[in-house]
C-alpha cells in the first residue's frame, strides 16, 4: 500500500492546486504544468521558464519571504555554494510560497534571482533583501517535488501524482525533451515583447477584452499605468534601464522583466 502523503506534499499539493485554478495565489501566470515541462517549455521562447540549476535541497530555515537550503545533489546546472537562499513569494510576485518545514527535503527547478522583491515590495518586510547571487522559485508551472525515503513524489511529467526512484528520476529529466515531443509548441505566451533594436514593444496575443498594464522601474515606482486592449503599445518615453511590466487580466497577473535601451 502507497504511504500517506506528508505534511510538505499536501501543502504543497494545495499550492500547485491553487495556482492550476486561479486561487488564493498571489499572481496567476502561464507556464507549463509539469516539471519535466518545465525543463522544455512548449513556447517560442522557452528561456523564462527554463531554471538555471534543478537540485535535491534542504530547507534549514526561513529568511522573512525567502529560505535557506543546503543543496544535497545538482541534478541540471551549476551551484557556487553548498546553502543558498531561495525568495519565494512576498505578496506581490510570480513565486511559490516559501513555506516549507527544516528538515523536509524537496526536488526545486531554481532561477537566479531577478531582484523583482526589492522592485515590487511589501511593506511588511525590509527593503532590498534580494541580492544577485539568490535564487528564487517561479510559481509559473511546476518548480518544487517532494522526496521521501528514495523516492520524487509530485507531477513530474503528467499532471497528477507521480512517483520515481531518484535514479529513474535523474533518468527522466534527462530526457525531457523527447517525453515531451513538439506537439505541444502551438502555445504561446500571450505577452509578446518586441525590440529588435529599436523601442520596446508590447502585444498581447491572448483575449483582446481590456487590461490593466503598469510598468515600474528599479525603484518600484508605476512609470506606466492605463488601461490596455492589447494592441501593439511602444512603451516611450523610457530612459534606459531595467523595467518590470505588470499586466492585469480579469483574474490573471503576469509580471515581466525588460530591458530599454
Amino acid at each position: 500500500m502507497e504511504a500517506e502523503p506528508t505534511t510538505m506534499t499536501r501543502t504543497l499539493l494545495a499550492a500547485l492546486t491553487a495556482f492550476a485554478t486561479g486561487g488564493a495565489m498571489a499572481c496567476s501566470c502561464f507556464g507549463p504544468n509539469t516539471f519535466c515541462g518545465v525543463l522544455n517549455p512548449p513556447y517560442e521562447d522557452p528561456e523564462p521558464w527554463l531554471p538555471d540549476a534543478v537540485v535535491l535541497a534542504v530547507p534549514l530555515q526561513q529568511y522573512y519571504y525567502g529560505i535557506d537550503v543546503v543543496i544535497v545533489q545538482v541534478f541540471q546546472g551549476q551551484l557556487n555554494n553548498d546553502t543558498v537562499r531561495v525568495w519565494g513569494d512576498n505578496g506581490a510576485l510570480c513565486r511559490l510560497y516559501t513555506g516549507w518545514a527544516a528538515g523536509d527535503t524537496l526536488v526545486l527547478g531554481l532561477h537566479q534571482c531577478d531582484l523583482s522583491g526589492n522592485v515590487i515590495q511589501n511593506p511588511d518586510y525590509p527593503p532590498d533583501l534580494e541580492r544577485e547571487e539568490d535564487y528564487m522559485i517561479s510559481g509559473c508551472g511546476v518548480y518544487a517535488l517532494d522526496y521521501q525515503n528514495g523516492t520524487v513524489r509530485g507531477y513530474v511529467d503528467q499532471p497528477f501524482m507521480q512517483s520515481y526512484s531518484l535514479e529513474a528520476f535523474s533518468e527522466l529529466i534527462a530526457n525531457c525533451a523527447l517525453s515531451n515531443g513538439l506537439a505541444e509548441r502551438d502555445q504561446v505566451d500571450p505577452l509578446l515583447i518586441r525590440s529588435n533594436g529599436g523601442p520596446v514593444g508590447l502585444e498581447w496575443q491572448g483575449s483582446s477584452s481590456p487590461m490593466e498594464l503598469t510598468v515600474f522601474d528599479t525603484q518600484g515606482r508605476a512609470v506606466i499605468h492605463r488601461r490596455w486592449d492589447g494592441r501593439y503599445l511602444v512603451l516611450e518615453p523610457l530612459k534606459p534601464g531595467s523595467y518590470l511590466v505588470e499586466v492585469r487580466h480579469g483574474s490573471e497577473r503576469l509580471v515581466r522583466k525588460v530591458m530599454v535601451g
